[in-house]
């Protein structure tokens, strides 16, 4: 088990790595990340570390954020229902095409709308309850992001970030607790952290509360890129 420890999500995405780089195979199980102000975001953060700025079969930072909090779209609307309908509409748009129709959606729609079938929109549902609950319950506010119905066991492809909490703390003080049963440190975990925190503050601000720490728990972490790669990771800033 690794454990880390960081202000923020760069901080403690560059300390997981590097762990991760100093095991022969790269891999470990059960990391935890304890990340104490989640929601700073420099925007340089984008350009400077994202992974398609290495070659081919890498991922763009700001792709990876939007799949958990699309940040440009709530830019533009302010308003939660429009957001959440704007998004929606945007989403559903792109999964007409062809090569979109094998997969299985994005984590941000179904924080809004899982289950089609009863219109749940599961991040409205917990900001109503933090706004609305006159006894602060500490761990009854979750977010499921997998299901036995749709997610059947695969390989590859299916959604990795299974499960989220918030915590509320004495002083309005929310944490986010998260679980990935596979989680990529190249391409996927530091756009992962930097969309959760933003996802964090959103819920903060929505509630009038007050965002506080972000704590995943990997199942299994990984980093696809040989330690020979020196300019790759160069680029990332992970080696001298």
């Amino acid at each position: 088990m690794l454990d880390v420890q960081a202000e923020t999500c760069l901080a403690a995405w560059r300390s997981a790595a590097a762990q991760l780089l100093q095991k022969r195979d790269h891999h470990a199980f059960n990391l935890i990340l304890e990340i104490t102000n989640p929601c700073h975001l420099d925007l340089a953060w984008l350009t400077s570390y994202s992974p398609d700025s290495i070659g081919a079969n890498t991922e763009k930072l700001s792709d990876v954020i939007d799949t958990i909090f699309p940040i440009t779209i709530r830019e533009k609307f302010i308003d939660r229902n429009q957001f959440y309908s704007e998004y929606l509409r945007r989403h559903r748009r792109a999964m007409k095409w062809t090569r979109n129709r094998g997969r299985w959606g994005t984590y941000f729609e179904r924080l809004i709308a899982f289950d089609k079938a009863n219109s749940v929109n599961q991040l409205e549902r917990v900001i109503e309850k933090l706004n609305s609950w006159e006894q602060r319950n500490t761990t009854g506010l979750v977010f499921h992001l997998s299901s036995p119905t749709l997610d059947a066991p695969r390989v590859r492809g299916g959604p990795c970030w299974h499960f989220g909490e918030i915590v509320w703390n004495p002083g309005g003080v929310l944490d986010l607790v998260v679980v990935y049963r596979n989680h990529d440190y190249f391409n996927k975990a530091l756009g992962n952290f930097l969309a959760l925190g933003q996802l964090l503050k959103f819920i903060a601000d929505a509630s009038n509360k007050i965002p506080g720490k972000l704590i995943c728990h990997s199942v299994h972490a990984y980093f696809d890129r040989p330690v020979q790669e020196l300019t790759a990771l160069a680029r990332l800033n992970l080696v001298e």
